[in-house]
């Protein structure tokens, strides 16, 4: 290998972006093919970023992004027809630990006073040392010289590729990869851990042509781009946003294959919408859909992607409230435990009383200031069809699907997403087992939808598309295992000839009511109009660059 002038194969970039007031926090976290010698990840941030400013993340945080928002697998059973009682989904089972407190602490013993559940939070961001070596250059300089001083050899056309970030006074992070702290993950092919910086400055576009610079000469590329915001959700201004198909009726064999099934799919969305945004997720951090694949954000991974740098301009009085006035209860509760104590002990408890007060009262305030809409665009590119650097803006409104029930013997749910007053929107693919049981009663009551029967005995796990660049795009093929008709992407043919006129919910209607109410998204496979909205400035992007060796190094 030495010699060689190869540049690392990047296969997908995950892009966590979060909002608030004036301040933006960019966490960028790529997956990188090719040889375990030193190279460099350059990004390209605004001018007022410095070495203070960025930081390196754990992995896990941006994959907890990934997570929550991918597609998912959802089995619908048939209830019993012969129980009158309601009818009950997966999401709304009792997860919770019996016989143990607040994020599975002890609970209090039968004497013992109640302990506040904010005591037990994590309130730390979580940080990761050890696999960058950080350089922060000076806002215009290019990265060219920086790394050619440092022995590493350049892809061909990057020196015109970062020109027009240089001429915008970009500032360049220049992260040196200790391969050795890498995680692999078969191969030559490694996850490197996210590297986060913020700025101060508007920040709205992600020159992701730069990382056309390391892709694959015949694959595609894929961008999975996360936002976090208080109050609203995201799209893309200058590209298409398509809504892929959700509350879609799918085979069972989707259920452990989802990333093939919906790498297909994307490829014949693509077909017929090849500059487009897909908009697959958008819901606040009060859930994680229906049904969650994991768990909603806790407050230490919100810090951790972020909120940590917006509570730096948080005034102490906001951090710290005064705590409220005991009331008369706990006043007799906190005399009667003081009373059981020696004299000398007294003053010390008391002390640690007033202090779990105020970190109660202030972790309270922490929860109530970081609340969030988490958004989720996916696009596959390659140098045809990345023809632009992607802005991203606040969509016009929130959207809702992919979360309506199905009903009766045809399953009928809406496809496609309406206009809501907040965002509860995912991409969900289902399947259904009617009942099986002789039915003995006189007026069974049929086809009622949802969880489980309680003696059954398969692995309770949410199934998500994930790792979708390891996953196959051939094995499984939508014409085969989608069930709901589409006909304008050609699929569910078989069951849209025996299904009636009125099948399922109009979705023209729903559609055109998501127009008068301000939603800019195309649904695939159906009519729709294109966002436009405002582009704003700033430059991130990413290289993968192998160090050049001298010559006799073998």
């Amino acid at each position: 290998m030495a010699g060689k002038k190869e540049t690392p194969i990047v296969h997908a970039a995950h892009v966590a972006v979060m909002k608030k007031d004036a301040t933006t926090v960019v966490s960028v976290m790529p997956d990188y093919q090719g040889s375990l010698e030193p190279f460099v990840v350059v990004l390209a941030a605004p001018a007022d970023v410095t070495a203070e400013r960025v930081v390196t993340l754990k992995r896990e945080f941006v994959d907890r992004l990934d997570q929550i928002s991918a597609p998912r697998f959802h089995e619908f059973w048939e209830q019993d027809p012969c129980d009158p009682g309601p009818t009950e989904q997966e999401w709304q089972r009792n997860l919770k630990v019996s016989g143990s407190g607040f994020l599975g602490a002890p609970a209090p013993a039968g004497g013992e006073r109640k302990v506040a559940k904010e005591l037990f939070l994590d309130v730390n961001a979580k940080q990761k040392e050890g696999e960058y070596t950080i350089t922060v250059l000076e806002a215009g300089k290019s990265p060219i010289g920086w790394l050619k001083e440092k022995g590493y050899a350049p892809p061909s056309g990057a020196e015109q590729a970062v020109q027009p970030y240089v001429s915008q006074n970009a500032t360049f992070i220049m992260a040196e990869v200790d391969t050795k702290r890498v995680e692999l993950v078969g191969g030559d092919r490694a996850q490197l851990s996210p590297i986060r910086f913020y700025t101060e400055q508007p920040y709205d576009t992600l020159p992701t042509k730069l990382g056309l610079l390391s892709a694959h000469p015949k694959d595609k590329q894929e961008l999975f781009l996360y936002t976090l915001d208080p109050t609203r959700r995201y799209e893309t201004k200058n590209y298409k946003n398509v809504l892929p198909p959700t509350n879609v009726e799918v085979d069972f064999i989707v259920k452990e294959r989802m990333g093939e099934f919906y790498n297909a799919l994307y490829d014949i969305i693509l077909k017929k919408t090849p500059d487009a945004f897909l908009v697959e997720y958008a819901w606040g951090d009060d859930g994680c859909g229906q049904p969650c694949a994991t768990e909603p954000l806790m407050i230490s991974e919100l810090l951790s992607l972020g909120a940590d740098v917006f509570e730096l301009g948080v005034p102490e009085e906001e951090k710290n409230p005064k705590p409220p006035e005991l009331t008369k209860e706990e006043l007799e509760q906190q005399k009667a435990i003081l009373k059981e104590l020696k004299p000398r002990e007294r003053v010390a408890r008391k002390k640690q009383m007033d202090e779990e007060r105020q970190t109660v009262v202030s972790r309270k305030a922490l929860l109530e200031r970081n609340h969030y809409v988490l958004s989720r665009l996916h696009y596959r590119y390659d140098g045809t069809t990345l023809t632009r650097d992607p802005a991203i803006v606040p969509a016009s409104g929130h959207l809702e699907g992919g979360i309506a029930l199905p009903k009766g013997q045809k399953k009928e749910a809406p496809i496609v997403p309406k206009s809501a007053d907040k965002s509860r929107l995912q991409t969900r693919y289902n399947n259904f087992h009617p009942w099986v049981p002789v039915i003995h009663c006189e007026s069974p009551d049929r086809f009622r939808w949802g969880k489980s029967p309680p003696d059954y005995r398969g692995l309770r796990k949410t199934w998500i598309a994930d790792d979708l660049t390891r996953k196959s795009r051939t094995q499984i093929k939508p014409t085969e295992v989608v069930k709901t008709a589409l006909p304008d992407l050609g699929l569910g043919a078989a069951v849209a000839a025996a299904a009636s006129a009125d099948a399922g919910v109009d979705a023209g209607a729903a559609e055109d009511e998501a127009k008068k109410e301000g939603c800019g998204c195309r649904t695939a496979g159906r009519g729709g109009s294109a966002l436009s909205a405002l582009v704003l400035g700033a430059a991130l992007a990413w290289l993968r660059l192998r160090r050049q060796r001298p010559a006799s190094s073998k």
